[in-house]
């Protein structure tokens, strides 16, 4: 065997495991995002319980966030990056809404949609807003 080759081959080997468990550990670090994603919502039934979740919302983004709440009104909670969280209602005629949380991260996702450099750190820090979000609800309630 030439001797010359073997760093090379090895070197190759190596990113070769690494770039497959970097692949893992996204598709993993999706699968988990999505799946808190999934269960940042609730549904109320009564105006006055509606509102008063809603309330609790707003002080969830508010103790959640890294930046302030840059707006805040009947329909949505927005706060600005570098941890970007917002939280949405939706009303419908009988006075039912739902009350949606979603967060996002600067440097997230590239141009092309592809996970970005901070995919993983992001997503993490997401996944904590959005699985607890449901739970903070019914304590406080």
């Amino acid at each position: 065997m030439n001797w010359r080759l073997f760093p090379i081959l090895a070197v190759t080997g190596l990113a070769a495991c690494s770039s497959e468990a970097r692949i893992a550990a996204l598709r993993d670090s999706a699968i988990r995002l999505q799946q808190a994603r999934t269960q940042a919502w609730v549904n109320c039934s009564a105006g006055a319980d509606c509102d008063r979740l809603w309330t609790l919302t707003k002080k969830y983004v508010a103790q959640r966030s890294v930046t302030p709440i840059r707006r805040a009104d009947d329909t949505a909670i927005e706060t600005a990056e570098p941890l970007y969280v917002w939280a949405t209602r939706t009303t419908d005629d009988t006075g039912a809404s739902t009350i949606r949380l979603k967060g996002m991260c600067r440097g997230m996702y590239r141009a092309d949609g592809n996970p970005g450099w901070l995919y993983t750190s992001c997503a993490r820090q997401i996944r904590a807003v959005e699985t607890d979000f449901r739970a903070y609800l019914g304590a406080a309630s």
